[in-house]
């Protein structure tokens, strides 16, 4: 094999195609790069497949060396929890070897490979290849010998690749490299299995025991809680059938009451209490269970604690949750009126929560308001009252006024188109929309003006938020009576 510049320009360059034995024409002109063409006949599919095979294996032939890759076994498997677990081996690092002589294509037990590199006793096979790589039944034969052989990959090469790329490609590269077959791979591919494997089976042995001692403690866990469960059952049964007379008589122990019921504590609901119970029996317990010397401990009292403790203690009857919740609410809403509990502020995606600021039997002291910060008052109120919508009809501009939630409410499919509306004309319909999601008759903050509070500081004006309550029929302004 030659390159253009090894031999005279055209005919005289006496050289003929290695894949179709037509004659070549040596181009050596000014403009194109030098190459070869096929004199008066058409290049065939295999001529450039075949010369560079042939470039490959002369270059190797010549040079007697060459750059292997190196040999790496890997084998990976995965463990019960589905850990993926590894076992690697280096065989051989990369390295060049140099061969004592070369030959190509010598027949070996029924294999003809490309090249044969021999050094003292030892060989490596080479094979090289452009469009069809080495199959598994020349694999397989490959094996049986139980000789080094490596594969040489040529086919991103063109008809145009000159003897300086073949020959980086054949001595010096490795990444276009890959060993058909290596001595000792197979045994050492099943040494790092058997490793593999025991190490998985160990790695499994240890998770089956953290299984089992997970499952001990869920069945703990959940043994503790049906025994806390039936406990509470238990106690709830025995107190229920306790007579109203050693309900008062334990309470008054614990709450150290002597004399007259608190006041407090014995708060009537306006209509039917929803709690069979009398009021002074399930407001004191609620009393000492939850406030009674627990003021300023840190501990945020939630609404949702409370009153699922009432609807188990207490009988209620055939009454709905929610209006034994309601019931609840209003006291603990009296609780913090009386300055027991301090109400922290509404978040419309949690339970309302309450510290306790005063743990004691007696009622805190009631802060004398001075006339200072009475008028104060009346400041802020007719300010509020100045910043929200179009007064309501019958209230002139004058009149001071107040919010406060409606009885009842609309059923939002009769106020679901209103709605849409008000919220397409609004620039600030997400947060309305988000508001109108979470408050309900049952879960609301006591003021509608918390409501307002929380949007003005997404940059929502306070007016607005009014407006839309009250163009919705959940809120009434109120005449507040002019101080005299």
């Amino acid at each position: 094999m030659y390159a253009p510049a090894d031999v005279d320009a055209g005919l005289a360059c006496g050289c003929h195609c290695v894949g179709c034995g037509a004659i070549l024409v040596a181009k050596k002109g000014t403009k194109k790069r030098w190459h070869f063409a096929h004199h008066n006949v058409e290049i065939g599919e295999s001529c450039a497949e075949s010369a560079i095979h042939a470039a490959a294996k002369q270059v190797l032939l010549e040079q007697n060396w060459l750059r292997l890759p190196g040999s790496h076994v890997v084998t990976s498997g995965q463990t019960m929890s589905g850990l993926t677990l590894l076992e690697s081996s280096t065989l051989s690092e990369e390295r060049i070897v140099r061969f004592e002589r070369t030959c190509a294509e010598v027949w070996t037990e029924g294999v003809r490979p490309d090249v044969v590199g021999y050094r003292g006793e030892r060989k490596l096979l080479v094979e090289m290849y452009f469009r069809h790589q080495v199959d598994d039944d020349k694999r397989r034969k490959l094996g049986q010998l139980k000789l080094p052989a490596i594969e040489v990959g040529l086919s991103d090469l063109d008809v145009s690749t000159g003897f300086d790329a073949i020959r980086e490609r054949v001595l010096h590269e490795t990444a276009h490299k890959s060993w058909l077959f290596f001595p000792g791979e197979e045994d050492e591919r099943r040494r790092l299995a058997a490793r593999l494997a025991s190490r998985i089976e160990q790695a499994n042995i240890e998770h089956q025991a953290k299984q089992a001692a997970e499952q001990e403690r869920q069945v703990a866990r959940q043994r503790k809680l049906d025994d806390d469960r039936k406990r509470r059952e238990a106690a709830t049964l025995r107190y229920r059938q306790t007579s109203i007379e050693d309900k008062e008589l334990d309470l008054r122990k614990r709450l150290g009451i002597g004399g007259r019921w608190p006041y407090y504590l014995c708060k009537e609901s306006d209509g039917v209490s929803a709690i069979t119970e009398p009021a002074m029996i399930w407001q004191g317990a609620l009393f000492s269970r939850f406030i009674f010397r627990k003021a300023n401990t840190g501990f945020e009292l939630k609404q949702t604690s409370v009153l699922q403790w009432v609807s188990e203690r207490f009988d209620v009857g055939n009454n709905s949750i929610a209006v034994v919740h309601a019931e609840v609410r209003r006291y603990l809403g009296y609780l913090s009126a009386c300055g027991f509990l301090k109400k922290l502020p509404y978040n419309p995606y949690e339970s309302q929560g309450y510290f306790v600021v005063h743990g004691e039997l007696k009622p805190p002291a009631r802060v004398e308001r001075h006339e200072g910060a009475s008028q104060t008052n009346r400041l802020l109120t007719a300010k509020v009252a100045e910043s929200t919508s179009s007064p309501a009809p019958g209230v002139s501009q004058g009149q001071k006024e107040r919010w406060m939630w409606r009885a009842s409410w609309p059923r939002w499919n009769e106020v679901a188109d209103e709605a849409a509306a008000i919220l397409t004309q609004s620039a600030h319909a997400p947060y309305l929309s988000a508001l109108l999601g979470s408050i309900s008759q049952f879960s609301r903050p006591d003021d509608p003006l918390e409501c307002a509070e929380i949007l003005e500081d997404w940059g929502v004006p306070k007016e607005e938020v009014m407006s839309v309550l009250y163009k919705l029929g959940l809120v009434l302004r109120m005449k507040v009576p002019p101080s005299r």
